[in-house]
């Protein structure tokens, strides 16, 4: 299994998109926040390669 660094991820997240703090309150609602915080920046990254053009 090989080895992934993550961390970009994370900052990435909090420098460009601002997301400093869960909005939400609860365990399950923060789950959701930060599906959705994923959610977007797959979409942003598919985005700028091009390639969501190509799946139309």
């Amino acid at each position: 299994m090989g080895k992934a660094i993550v961390e970009p991820v994370f900052g990435q997240t909090k420098e460009w998109r601002g997301f400093r703090r869960f909005l939400l309150r609860g365990l399950q609602k923060a789950r959701a926040e930060w599906k959705l915080i994923c959610l977007t920046h797959n979409l942003l990254k598919l985005f700028r390669s091009g390639r969501a053009l190509q799946m139309c």
